[in-house]
Formats: C-alpha cells, structure tokens, sequence
C-alpha cells in the first residue's frame, strides 16, 4: 500500500527510545513520508536534512549544487549532522546521499540510531519518476540506468545501518511499528530517551 505522510496512526511505543532516529535510504524510499508519522506517533520532531540545507542556503538544490558546488553542500551536511547530534527527541531523514561518506555516516551511527529503509530498485524508480518532486538525477537520457547504478554504489553504506526495515508495499502502521519494536530492542543505554519526558 502506497506511504501517505497525512495518515495518522495508532501503535505503542515502547517505554524506553533513542534520543534521534536518522532515517536512511535511496530516492523514494519513503525517507520524508515515514519520518513525519513516526516523529508525529512518538511526539518526535521532524527534520528533513535536504529541506533543511535549502533554507540555510536560501536557493534550490540545483542552484547550491551550481553555484556553490558539491564540496560546499556536502560540508554543511556534514554539519548538520553533528549538530543534530547534539539534540534530543528528532525523526531525521537524510537526503539519498548524506550518508555515502564515512565521516557523516560514523556520525549518524554513534548519535542515534540509524534506519535503512529499503525498496526494490525497480520500486524506487517507478515512485520517484511520479513523484512531484525536483529530481535531477533522473532527468537525464538513459534515466534507470543511471538511478540503478547510483544505488549500487550507496547500497554499501546503507547496510552498515543499525535497523533495516523493508518499506515496499507496506501500510504505514506496519513499517512505523517495524522501527519502533527494532529500536527498542537495538538500543544503547547512551541513545536513549523516555518518550513521556522528553527533555
């Protein structure tokens, strides 16, 4: 069943979470969509890294990866990242390829604990050509070559998350209660957050 970010939903929460949840995965995962009801069911809040950059930036991502450059984008990422480290009670999606590189990726791996939310690559090509969203890798020629070949090179960072959770064809229940019964049980003592009390 398709993820609708609108759906609210009824689960139990465990007694004990992490501080902040990175979710990870390629494009058309449900990044953004699962995030904003699992931030929504736990009373977490909800940060989209890319939307995020785009307002410090003040422009498009088109435009910062064009005038700034990757390097620039990447570094603030990389900053993002660590200082979201710092705060407590967060869902955070990460854009497709924050976390391909091992310093933001070690990040996200020792300040909470991190998602992989994973779909078939034909899946994920298929939601993301319609879906209303600016998506510069696709316009190109040959388009699923080049998406199938981008996910073969992050794939190997994606697995090295804590928790993998299959977002194909699930209902939004099924897949929020997937992370929430994996978390609970993957928790570190330094990690974690009682829901009730969230400061």
């Amino acid at each position: 069943m398709p993820l609708n970010s609108h759906e609210t939903i009824h689960i139990s929460i465990p007694e004990k979470l992490p501080a902040r949840f990175y979710l990870t995965g390629y494009m058309g995962a449900g990044k953004t969509t699962v995030g904003k009801i699992l931030a929504r069911s736990i009373h977490y809040q909800f940060i989209d890294t890319d939307r995020e950059l785009v307002k410090r930036f003040k422009k498009p991502m088109r435009r910062i990866f064009s005038e700034e450059g990757e390097a620039a984008f990447r570094q603030a990422e990389l900053d993002l990242i660590y200082e979201l480290g710092q705060e407590e009670g967060l869902v955070i999606s990460t854009g497709g390829g924050t976390l391909v590189r091992d310093n933001t990726l070690k990040a996200a791996l020792e300040t909470g604990t991190l998602i992989y939310l994973k779909a078939p690559v034909d899946v994920l090509f298929e939601r993301v050509i319609f879906s209303p969203k600016d998506r510069p890798m696709i316009d190109v020629p040959n388009a699923e070559q080049v998406f199938t070949d981008r996910f073969k090179q992050r794939e190997p960072y994606y697995i090295q998350a804590h928790i993998h959770v299959d977002s194909d064809r699930k209902h939004p229940q099924r897949v929020i209660e997937q992370i929430l019964e994996k978390a609970s049980q993957a928790i570190k003592p330094s990690q974690e957050t009682n829901p009730s009390d969230p400061s």
